[in-house]
C-alpha cells in the first residue's frame, strides 16, 4: 500500500485536504467576498494561536441527519469540556470532517446544523457546516457561497462579537447573543466604534423583538411569527412534527368550532334561527377539517409514532381544554371532566362557565317552545326528552325546508354528524396505530374512544326520524 493510500483508508487524506481549504481559502481574502479581509476572519489568529483542532468522526449513512445530528451533539460536549490555553478560548475552535460521507449527502449536514444551532447558541457557542455543495452564501454576497468545502465538515467555535450577522433574525436566538453582547452595543452608542451593519442589525433584531414592532401587514394581523415559532417538537424524529402540528391545528379548529356554535348559540336566544344555522354551516365546515386531519396522522406508522411517544409523558388530547368547552357548548356536560381543569391557571374559569350555562341545544329547545312546538311541561305527561323528539318530528313532518326550524334542525344534525365522523376515525386512527396499548393521559386506549364514538348530541334529533310517518300523511 502506497503513502497516498495509507492516508485515505485513515482519513489523513481528507483532513489535509480540508486543512489545505483553510489555509488557502478561509484565511485569505476573496474578490467575491463583499468585504475586505479574509474570508474568515477568525481563521488566521486560531491557526496563529495553534487552537484551531480538525478531529474526525465516521459518516452513518443508515441514520443519516439524525446521526450527524448525534455527533455534532457530541463534538459540542467535547468543545465544552476541553482545556484552551488561557487567554485565548475566544479563538478557540474544534473541526470535524466527517469520513465517508458521499458529496449527495450534503444536505443531510445542512439540516443536521439546522436542528442542533439552537443547541449550541444557548450554550453560548456556534456551529457551522461546510460540503462540496454547501448552500450557504457569504452575508456581505448572496451569490458567493463561501461553505462549499472540498470535504464535509462542521466547526464549533464560542459566539463572537460579529455573530450578529447570524443571529439577528431569529429572536430566540438573539436573546442569547444580547445576553452576552448587548452591553458592547450600549457602550459603542459613548464612543466606542462598533462597525455599522452590526449596529443597525442589533437595533432592527433588539425593535423585532419589542411590542408593537412593525413587521408586514400580513404577519402582525395574524400573529403568524408568533404563531410559527410555536413548534418544539420533543425529539428529532421527523414524524413527530407532523403530530405535533397537526395537534396544534385541531385546537385552533376546535376554538373555531367552539366559537360559531357560541355565536349561533346567541343567535337562538334572540329568535334568530337563520343566523344561528349560518354560524352552524361554518362549525360543520370545520368539523370536517378536523377529519381530515385524521388522514395526515395516518400516515404516521406504529414504528414512527413510538419513536417519540414515551415524550409525550401523560400529555394526552383528555385534557384538551379547548375540546371539553366545545362539548359542553354543544350540551355534553359533565362535572367529572371539567375537575380535570380545576387547577389550571387562566383556564378553569372558562371552563366553568361553559359547563354551566346553556348549551346551543339548550337555546334550540328554548326556541321550539316560543314557537309553540314544544310544551316544557309536555302536557301528556311524557318525558322531557319524549316531547323534544316529538316536537323535532312535527319540524321535520309539518314544515319542510322553506321553515328557518326545519334548517335549523338539519344543520344542527350536520354538527352532530360530523362530530359523530371525527370520533370515529380518531377510533380507527389510534386502533390502527397502536392496537389495545392503553392510552396516554389514564384511558384504556381503544375502548375509551370506542364508548365515546357512541355517544350523539342531540340524542332526540337523531330519534325523531323514527317518529316521521312513511308516507306524506299529517304527523299526529
Amino acid at each position: 500500500m502506497n503513502d497516498d493510500s495509507a492516508r485515505r483508508d485513515t482519513g489523513l487524506g481528507e483532513v489535509d485536504e480540508l486543512k489545505e481549504w483553510v489555509r488557502d481559502f478561509l484565511a485569505e481574502p476573496h474578490d467575491d467576498l463583499g468585504r475586505e479581509g479574509s474570508v474568515c476572519p477568525f481563521i488566521e489568529p486560531a491557526l496563529r494561536a495553534e487552537t484551531l483542532l480538525v478531529e474526525t468522526a465516521e459518516y452513518d449513512a443508515d441514520n443519516g441527519w439524525h446521526g450527524l445530528a448525534d455527533t455534532m451533539r457530541t463534538q459540542l460536549d467535547s468543545y465544552a469540556n476541553r482545556s484552551w490555553p488561557e487567554g485565548k478560548k475566544s479563538i478557540s475552535s474544534l473541526v470535524t470532517v466527517l469520513l465517508g460521507m458521499p458529496d449527495h449527502h450534503g444536505p443531510l449536514l445542512d439540516e443536521a446544523q439546522r436542528r442542533v444551532k439552537g443547541e449550541a447558541v444557548r450554550r453560548g457557542l456556534m456551529i457551522g457546516q461546510f460540503h462540496p455543495r454547501c448552500p450557504e452564501p457569504s452575508v456581505w454576497n448572496s451569490s458567493f457561497k463561501v461553505s462549499r468545502a472540498p470535504q464535509p465538515a462542521f466547526a464549533v467555535r464560542r459566539m463572537a462579537l460579529h455573530d450578529i450577522l447570524f443571529l439577528h433574525d431569529d429572536p430566540e436566538l438573539f436573546v442569547h447573543y444580547e445576553k452576552r453582547f448587548g452591553e458592547r452595543y450600549q457602550a459603542g452608542r459613548s464612543g466606542r466604534h462598533l462597525p455599522q451593519r452590526f449596529v443597525d442589525l442589533h437595533d432592527s433584531a433588539t425593535q423585532s423583538g419589542s411590542e408593537g414592532a412593525p413587521k408586514s401587514e400580513y404577519i402582525d394581523y395574524q400573529s403568524i411569527d408568533t404563531l410559527l415559532s410555536l413548534q418544539r417538537p420533543h425529539t428529532d424524529q421527523p414524524a413527530e412534527m407532523t403530530f405535533y402540528l397537526i395537534g396544534q391545528a385541531k385546537e385552533l379548529l376546535f376554538k373555531l368550532v367552539y366559537e360559531e356554535v357560541s355565536a349561533a348559540r346567541l343567535a337562538l336566544i334572540v329568535d334568530q334561527a337563520d343566523e344561528a344555522t349560518w354560524n352552524l354551516r361554518r362549525a360543520t365546515a370545520a368539523l370536517g377539517s378536523l377529519t381530515t386531519a385524521w388522514d395526515v396522522l395516518a400516515g404516521i406508522s406504529p414504528a414512527e409514532f413510538n419513536a417519540f411517544r414515551e415524550h409525550l409523558g401523560a400529555a394526552s388530547g383528555l385534557d384538551s381544554y379547548m375540546y371539553r368547552m366545545l362539548e359542553f357548548a354543544l350540551g355534553r356536560k359533565s362535572e367529572v371532566m371539567a375537575r380535570r381543569h380545576a387547577d389550571v391557571a387562566g383556564v378553569s374559569a372558562s371552563v366553568h362557565r361553559a359547563l354551566f350555562r346553556s348549551s346551543v341545544y339548550d337555546e334550540a329547545l328554548g326556541l321550539l317552545e316560543r314557537r309553540g312546538l314544544l310544551d316544557g311541561g309536555s302536557g301528556d305527561g311524557a318525558p322531557a326528552a319524549e316531547a323534544s323528539r316529538r316536537a323535532w318530528a312535527r319540524v321535520y313532518h309539518e314544515h319542510g325546508p322553506s321553515s328557518d326550524l326545519f334548517r335549523l334542525g338539519e344543520t344542527l344534525m350536520d354538527v352532530a354528524h360530523a362530530f359523530s365522523r371525527w370520533r370515529a376515525l380518531h377510533l380507527l386512527l389510534v386502533e390502527r396505530t397502536i392496537g389495545n396499548k392503553p392510552g396516554t393521559g389514564g384511558t384504556t386506549g381503544i375502548d375509551w374512544l370506542r364508548q365515546a364514538a357512541e355517544h350523539r348530541f342531540f340524542p332526540e334529533l337523531w330519534e325523531a326520524r323514527s317518529l316521521l310517518p312513511s308516507s306524506t300523511a299529517a304527523w299526529s
